[in-house]
């Protein structure tokens, strides 16, 4: 999303639909009072020529050249966290769909009910992948993917969010993090430090060494809580 700003690709090799779904979505963004930039296309392997990330993807199933689920394949290695609908006028792809773990599916022509409740739970589910950061050296509102953060920690008077890229100094507390993180895979291992789990390179009873290469202490009372809470994060990953 650029500049809070949806970017919505339809792609149909049928005119009269993607001309129905069209209509449908802009009256749906029209109703929330929300900006998007929509992107229709009766061709799959032009889009593939492109290199454009989309937020949002409808995709017809069958088409004549490369079908809908591989389009998708390749759209999710743009961007993994892009919310795939596929439509089509065949129920018998359905079984397909769910394998590739598609957020929703429509049978052709969609029902705006269907579409606008589809679409309501889809940007809520954005919306939880996603943090604002107020940044203390230029007081700004920063949006971050909530998993590119490897750790919260305490440095000094400051709090600094950690993320792959970069590092930011904010306004609050560990303790106000905590709750805004509050999520399965973060987890307050010290009094400074709050770790995303998806980010730990290695475990040991006494540290936490993260993908970043910062080594975060265990405390000694709190080892054998951590040890508990790392061993049931990877079963659940199993």
């Amino acid at each position: 999303m650029e500049n809070g700003k949806l970017k919505i690709l339809l792609c149909d090799d049928e005119k009269r639909y993607l001309n129905d779904l069209t209509e449908k979505l802009r009256e749906y963004l029209r109703l929330r009072e929300l900006e998007a930039e929509i992107v229709t296309s009766r061709c799959a392997e032009f889009i593939l020529k492109q290199d454009t990330l989309f937020d949002i993807a409808f995709l017809d199933i069958e088409m004549r050249s490369l079908d809908g689920i591989a389009l998708a394949k390749a759209l999710r290695q743009r961007n993994a966290r892009i919310i795939i609908f596929f439509v089509t006028a065949f129920a018998e792809y359905q079984d397909d769909v769910m394998d590739f773990q598609a957020f929703r599916f429509f049978e052709k022509p969609v029902e705006p009910e269907r579409l606008y409740a589809g679409l309501d739970k889809a940007l809520k589910y954005m919306d939880s992948l996603f943090v604002d950061v107020y940044v203390k050296t230029d007081s700004y509102v920063k949006q971050l993917y909530i998993d590119d953060i490897i750790l919260v920690k305490t440095e000094g008077r400051e709090i600094c969010v950690v993320t792959e890229r970069k590092m930011y100094p904010l306004w609050g507390t560990l303790d106000e993090w905590a709750e805004k993180l509050n999520t399965p895979f973060f987890f307050r291992v010290h009094k400074s430090f709050l770790v995303n789990l998806h980010h730990v390179r290695e475990y040991s009873y006494k540290e936490l060494v993260m993908t970043d290469g910062e080594r975060v202490p265990i405390p000694s009372r709190r080892q054998a809580l951590v040890h508990q809470v790392w061993f049931e994060y990877l079963r659940g990953k199993a």
